[in-house]
């Protein structure tokens, strides 16, 4: 489990990557910018972009439970299988999926 510990840890440190980037791309697209925050595409991709950081997070948090659970799980903290089930029965208490975005016309 110590592997996939480690490979989760991969996947968090890549969603990172791509928010950063995701962020550097969204600078110069603010509302008044000089570079189109009066454009009516600029105002929809500002509000893609605040629906993707926040997903990105979510998937970020996601992947840090996840692995903590795996390599706790594979380190033996915890004392048996029904610890163990009842750590992962948990998670849904915790994460549960984003309702799908996009494609709404919210008013325009």
């Amino acid at each position: 489990m110590d592997g996939a510990a480690q490979e989760v840890g991969k996947l968090r440190g890549n969603i990172k990557t791509a928010l950063t980037k995701l962020e550097e791309e969204q600078k110069g697209l603010g509302a008044g910018s000089e570079t189109g925050g009066g454009i009516e595409s600029a105002a929809a991709q500002r509000e893609l972009y605040v629906s993707w950081k926040r997903y990105l997070k979510g998937v970020s948090g996601k992947c840090g439970t996840f692995q903590d659970r795996l390599q706790k799980a594979g380190d033996h903290h915890y004392e048996n299988d029904a610890a163990i089930e009842s750590a992962f029965d948990r998670w849904d208490g915790l994460y549960k999926d984003t309702d799908p975005v996009g494609g709404e016309s919210r008013g325009r």
